[in-house]
């Protein structure tokens, strides 16, 4: 499964989260970790050549002919099966295109079909390997030191975390530790503000040191893609055009939004499904993360320019050093999986070295792959997610399908014996955040809803999530897991007898898995949640139901004074906090859905609700519950009753304050 460390993660997280905070009071978490950290200093990649004598003689060479025989049984039922409309393919070699060719539909409605000269698809975070090569070539020019503090080139500050400063090789290999943000991040219609200025409006909060990283940031790649425009003294977007695609040959490619006049006819629409277009062409507020547009024969120039080691045709966009220097400078959380090189990740698969860079936006997924030692490289993007996601990984299952019939190798034999995988199954089971996240804004409730789960299957093989979707995985050597019907692996870090850090060679370069500590650690905290929410929405529904019984059979109230105005406060507070949840979950939805400001106003009423339900709702029910126990208080059930309220408003301010229900900001 290749790396969805894409503009749209935040995308998808955000479509995720809607459905997430939605289900707070309704469901369970669904189910769903490396040695120590290696060195964060480059270091030169592995090389293949120790394996290829296991490495078998591929079955089907390399050629246009097969890759178009193979390519035309998987795509078009690939689309039909995920009802995605349309998608494009290209795969280099040698310095020259092998075979590129659209299929389906980039316009469903008009039949319109896809062209790989002239439709144009949105790559996402493909983008940022456009961002990292202008990055190096001003590297070259020696205005960029990769190891400077980032602050030297800015005209604002990014404070440091426990004084460790920013700097451009961390925001390469993402380990700045910028928390997560979504706000604005993908919109539609108008164009995006000055880079400058979505930058400035919001720094957010660094969360770990480089050694805790990678966590995967849009804003630390647009950090780097405005330091290029300081340096070089041009606008980013233009500067791309002038000092990239130019020179590459690429007319049909921008990272202008809207598009030019004379590239928006050639716009792919993008799709849910076929049956389900997006609402227009996506804006994306931070650019150098993700705004290009482009055609698949455009995007072949950029893979045997890199491939070529910077040149193609007559131009040269990178020195060759510079070039090799981005390809093998590798950084790696974990000693056994893939890693971060400079902008590109390590995709290696089959005993191959390949690099590599995923792309997300709403509709359209995309994934470029560079087979660096074989001089291969292939570009798939799908104008839909697709019915289950099941356009968004077409391009997995291209990847390896690919990777298996031109560059086989043979399946993985070893494996531990049965007592010591069940041991080791048995240490890593639990639940997990990721380093890929926002811990000082609401979206911090994500991993309170959501965790990631592994789970111990008792055989000695154990069911993980690393991407998205489950797999089984068997332990290959001590901590190593391997698929069982795949490639990716899982490696697991051990402290105190327990894996408290894991990650995979697909998720590796752009997040870790890390052992949720504290309350989330002691797995009570979310049952006690849910507990909680029952309780207040059984006391919100309850209230006027009994109320109106009362009145029809003419029925004093059962309290009178203070111990009756703190009945009513306790359940008007039931019924405020209950509204919360839903107002959350409507807040998350405006923020996928539309663009930006719309969202003020539900985002400060879902924190006032939190506010007065929860902060409100527990002071009500500690004055609710010192009534109840005074000698007038009523019988054993109401004071129960009155103690089991107090504990579910406690429960659900530590919820609101912990995890940011309850402020006055809107940055997220």
């Amino acid at each position: 499964m290749t790396i969805k460390s894409t503009l749209s993660r935040a995308a998808t997280w955000s479509r995720v989260s809607c459905a997430l905070i939605g289900a707070l009071a309704l469901s369970t978490p669904t189910l769903a970790g490396p040695q120590s950290l290696a060195p964060l200093s480059p270091a030169p990649t592995a090389q293949p050549e120790a394996a290829a004598a296991a490495i078998p003689t591929p079955t089907h060479a390399l050629t246009a002919p097969d890759v178009e025989a193979w390519l035309d049984g998987l795509m078009p039922t690939g689309l039909s099966t995920a009802e995605a409309p349309g998608a494009v393919v290209v795969v280099v070699k040698d310095g020259q295109v092998l075979f590129e060719k659209g299929y389906g539909y980039a316009d469903y409605k008009s039949g319109k079909p896809v062209d790989p000269k002239t439709t144009l698809f949105r790559p996402g975070s493909i983008s940022k390997l456009f961002t990292w090569t202008a990055v190096m070539q001003q590297v070259e020019q020696g205005k960029i030191n990769l190891d400077a503090d980032v602050n030297t080139y800015l005209d604002f500050h990014i404070p440091a975390y426990k004084g460790v400063p920013v700097t451009m090789r961390m925001l390469m290999t993402h380990r700045a530790g910028f928390s997560e943000t979504a706000r604005d991040l993908l919109t539609y219609g108008k164009a995006p503000p000055p880079l400058d200025e979505v930058l400035k409006r919001y720094v957010p909060p660094r969360i770990f040191l480089p050694a805790g990283g990678p966590g995967y940031s849009n804003y630390g790649a647009s950090l780097a893609g405005y330091i290029v425009q300081r340096v070089s003294g041009e606008e980013f977007d233009s500067y791309v055009q002038r000092h990239i695609f130019a020179p590459l040959n690429m007319q049909h490619a921008t990272f202008d939004q809207p598009l030019p006049a004379s590239l928006a006819p050639d716009m792919s629409k993008g799709y849910s499904t076929w049956t389900q277009p997006g609402p227009g062409f996506e804006v994306i507020s931070l650019p150098p993360a993700g705004s290009l547009s482009a055609t698949g024969d455009d995007m072949s120039h950029f893979m045997i320019a890199h491939l070529q080691l910077g040149k193609y045709g007559d131009a040269q966009i990178l020195k060759p050093e510079t070039a090799q220097l981005m390809h093998t400078s590798v950084t790696k959380a974990f000693p056994d999986l893939n890693g971060n090189l400079l902008g590109f990740y390590q995709q290696n698969i089959n005993g191959h070295r390949v690099i590599a860079h995923g792309g997300d936006t709403n509709f359209f997924h995309s994934d470029l792959t560079l087979w660096i030692d074989d001089n291969v490289g292939v570009f798939i993007s799908v104008n839909a997610r697709g019915k289950e996601g099941m356009g968004e990984f077409l391009r997995d299952r291209l990847f390896a399908g690919f990777a298996d019939r031109y560059f086989p190798a043979p399946p993985v034999k070893t494996r531990v014996d049965d007592a010591t995988a069940k041991a080791h199954a048995a240490m890593i089971a639990g639940d997990y955040g990721t380093t890929r996240g926002s811990r000082s804004t609401f979206l911090a409730a994500i991993s309170l809803i959501q965790p990631t789960v592994v789970k111990n299957n008792g055989d000695g093989t154990i069911t993980a999530a690393p991407l998205g979707i489950q797999e089984v995985f068997f332990e290959s050597s001590p901590f190593i897991w391997q698929q069982l019907h795949g490639h990716d692996r899982i490696e697991g870090t051990v402290k105190d007898g327990k894996v408290t850090r894991w990650s995979s060679d697909s998720a590796a370069p752009i997040f870790v898995y890390e052992r949720l500590t504290g309350f989330a650690g002691t797995g009570l905290e979310t049952p006690l949640m849910l507990a909680s929410l029952a309780l207040l929405l059984l006391t919100a529904v309850l209230w006027p139901i009994v109320a109106f019984a009362r009145w029809r059979n003419q029925k004093a109230f059962a309290f009178s004074g203070n111990r009756a105005l703190t009945y009513r406060l306790v359940r008007v507070a039931a019924i405020v906090g209950i509204a919360a949840i839903g107002l959350w979950f409507e807040v998350l939805q405006i923020a996928d859905a539309t663009n930006g400001m719309n969202i003020d106003f539900w985002l400060h009423l879902a924190q006032l609700c939190s506010f007065l339900g929860f902060a409100g709702g527990f002071l009500a029910a500690l004055w609710n519950l010192a009534l109840a126990f005074r000698s007038d208080g009523g019988s054993w059930f109401s004071r129960l009753y009155a103690v089991l309220l107090t504990g579910a408003f406690a429960m659900m301010l530590w919820i609101g304050l912990h995890y940011h229900l309850i402020g006055v900001g809107k940055q997220f």
